[in-house]
């Protein structure tokens, strides 16, 4: 029997990617992505960036701290690096639209319900969009940390 996610990622448009995994890391995603093939990549990517990061109002990647959009940089960057040296097709990049939960636009239910200032902080949501072939996958290493969810939506 499967699981079926309840959440649904919906993209809005694209954000830049302007970070650089660091030798550290590029030596273990080498190491530790060698053999595998685009599926176990994308995973790997999820589930390392989520291990990386804690949770944090702003930014600071190099200092395991990131909301959703240093998330989905540091998985898009852990992602790309990987394809490379392993020699396969496809990409990933950062994606900014927003989480549907039983059809439920969540950001929308969070400006209506946060305090004043955060309501900027919630306009919103990354995650990222992987492209192998002709498939285009969503997926939220950000709600995996918070919640356990890939939140993996096939388009």
């Amino acid at each position: 029997m499967g699981f079926t996610s309840s959440f649904t990622l919906v993209k809005q448009t694209n954000r830049i990617n302007d970070y650089t995994l660091n030798k550290e890391l590029r030596e273990k995603v080498e190491k530790e992505t060698s053999g595998m093939d685009e599926m176990a990549i994308l995973n790997y990517s999820i589930n390392t960036a989520a291990s990386y990061l804690s949770f944090t109002e702003k930014n600071n990647i190099n200092k395991h701290q990131a909301n959703c959009v240093g998330y989905a940089k540091l998985c898009s960057s852990i992602c790309n690096y990987a394809l490379k040296v392993n020699r396969l097709a496809g990409n990933a990049k950062p994606a900014v639209g927003y989480v549907k939960f039983n059809g439920i636009n969540t950001c929308t239910v969070l400006k209506n319900i946060v305090p004043k200032k955060y309501k900027l902080f919630v306009s919103n949501h990354d995650f990222v969009e992987f492209h192998f072939g002709n498939q285009i996958i969503y997926a939220d290493p950000c709600a995996y940390d918070l919640i356990g969810d890939k939140c993996i939506t096939y388009n």
